[in-house]
């Protein structure tokens, strides 16, 4: 199996892990995460890559995951379409993000706006499953995670 993971590198550390996961890949466009993240005895690789011009073969991951940047980017369905052309057909992306109703929500309401535009877009279900769907993503299963800050779909790429 191979899974690809974005940012700090920490879910395909433990991804990694697994006896079933044959490459687990973290990719950021630098190394600062990976390095604030410090994970000791690192088990995946980390690549600096560009989601959108990734060098990698269309079709190539079991598993694209995200979770808690495409809120930041400035066309979130551009960036999960990316994501759906890295899995392979059958293949799934996972997608986490701010949730409106939850803790991040509410910040965003009281902070300053650096603050707001650090935490990025908030999402509702209906918000997410949108983005996963416009991807030709199905969604298979949500979830809530982070104390009710974050929400989360991983959904299946067409066959």
């Amino acid at each position: 199996m191979a899974l690809l993971a974005r940012g700090s590198g920490f879910a395909a550390h433990l991804l990694a892990q697994d006896p079933n996961v044959a490459l687990s890949l973290a990719a950021d466009l630098n190394l600062d995460d990976f390095h604030q993240a410090a994970v000791k005895d690192y088990q995946g690789a980390f690549v600096l890559m560009d989601l959108f011009r990734p060098g990698l073969a269309p079709a190539c991951m079991d598993l694209v995951w995200n979770s808690s940047s495409v809120e930041e980017l400035p066309d979130p369905e551009q960036a999960v379409r990316a994501m759906a052309w890295l899995a392979k057909p059958g293949g799934r992306v996972f997608v986490g993000v701010p949730y409106k109703y939850g803790p991040a929500g509410l910040l965003s309401r009281v902070l300053s706006q650096r603050a707001r535009t650090w935490l990025g877009r908030m999402y509702t279900r209906p918000d997410l499953r949108r983005l996963m769907e416009a991807a030709d993503l199905q969604v298979e299963a949500e979830l809530t995670y982070l104390a009710g800050t974050f929400i989360g779909m991983l959904a299946t790429k067409s066959i």
